[in-house]
């Protein structure tokens, strides 16, 4: 309860103010990790009044939360226009472009990405735990309604199981877009892609 207090102050704010706070907090995660995060440099970073961080986010842990929460929207509103705009290409060209628009994101938020990869590679986050199964979720729903798409149009083998297809290619784009996010534009992503879809195509198109 105490918390929903404090996150209605922080939602009373002035945008700008609240721009600050998210972008100094985005900035102290994405550079020195969770466990090393400080309260006081993203007060500094923002701005703001010594302690005035309190008022809104009573802990750290509360603050991880929440910008977790807003780029997870960002990450869903960004999948669903990708997976809207392609929902007319068969399956191999629309993954293609699933994952230039994954490469497209992590140029466009390079700490977000940051972030994710760090939770995800690391045991840096104590929250872990509890969003990463939440973002495979996620990502495993994504895939799966486009594969089954696929598979009913007969461009892909219906003999597929579709699970463990998920599971490859899911293994296969945080790799990829890890070693991308990592290149800092030094690969040639749209070869990779081209390559990678060329393989896919290999085991899973409908003979």
């Amino acid at each position: 309860m105490k918390e929903q207090q404090l996150l209605k102050s922080f939602n009373r704010l002035s945008p700008d103010k609240q721009n600050r706070i998210l972008d100094a907090s985005i900035k102290e995660f994405s550079e020195h990790g969770y466990q090393i995060a400080s309260m006081n440099r993203v007060v500094d970073s923002a701005g703001i009044a010594k302690g005035s961080l309190f008022n809104y986010f009573n802990t750290k842990s509360s603050l991880f939360i929440y910008i977790y929460g807003l780029a997870l929207e960002n990450v869903k509103d960004y999948l669903r226009t990708v997976k809207d705009k392609t929902k007319e290409d068969s399956f191999f060209i629309r993954l293609e472009k699933i994952m230039l628009a994954g490469v497209a994101f992590i140029q466009d938020h390079p700490r977000l990405s940051r972030i994710y990869f760090r939770m995800l590679y690391t045991t840096d986050s104590p929250h872990s735990k509890e969003i990463l199964p939440e973002l495979r979720k996620l990502s495993g729903g994504y895939l799966t309604e486009i594969i089954q798409d696929g598979i009913n149009r007969n461009e892909l083998d219906k003999n597929l199981d579709i699970e463990k297809t998920v599971f490859i290619l899911d293994s296969v784009l945080n790799r990829f877009l890890k070693v991308s996010h990592e290149s800092q534009n030094t690969i040639n992503a749209k070869h990779w892609v081209e390559s990678l879809c060329r393989i896919f195509k290999n085991g899973m198109a409908y003979k």
